[in-house]
């Protein structure tokens, strides 16, 4: 009669467009089409990208699914991204975060962000502010501006100072 659906224990939750979100506690509004789900949080969608919280909430009505605290994305071209309060709008299908965030290619070079910006349709990473990359040679490169096509491996930043590891350059 409230139109208030609960589920504990190992919960599948599958929305139209075949996000499948899985959790230890689901509670589902009808009326207002608002899901929370909490513990043990994995949301999966249709093109192979993950995310793994503690607690999201998915307000279908405005297409917005917003992570609590610490959260891991595994996109499917095998990136990998640690932040925190992550918005996915799924109608734009714009992953973003205003947090401390570290995005990690399959090389291991590694990405460390104020911000970021993951449009999950066109595959590309961008941020704005401090932006630095340490590669696999522990060279480091600082950017104000980072643009990364994960699907063409291909990076373009702005504003760009390095420090090259002195025993990989050779010095």
């Amino acid at each position: 009669e409230n139109e208030i659906l609960i589920g504990k224990g190992s919960v599948k939750a599958v929305d139209s467009e075949g996000k499948h979100i899985f959790a230890d506690k689901v509670t589902y509004n009808k009326s207002t089409e608002f899901l929370l789900a909490e513990e043990n949080v994995r949301v999966a969608d249709i093109e192979g990208n993950i995310v793994k919280t503690n607690k999201i909430t998915y307000d279908k009505i405005n297409e917005i699914i917003t992570t609590f605290e610490d959260t891991e994305l595994i996109l499917n071209e095998g990136y990998k991204l640690i932040s925190k309060n992550v918005s996915y709008n799924v109608a734009k299908k714009i992953l973003s975060s205003n947090n401390n965030s570290i995005f990690t290619d399959r090389d291991g070079n590694i990405v460390e962000t104020d911000m970021f910006q993951y449009d999950v349709k066109n595959n590309l990473f961008s941020s704005l502010g401090k932006i630095k990359i340490t590669d696999m040679q522990k060279n480091e490169y600082f950017f104000k501006e980072l643009h990364v096509d994960t699907k063409r491996k291909e990076m373009i930043g702005s504003d760009i100072s390095v420090l090259l590891d002195q025993k990989s350059f050779g010095v």
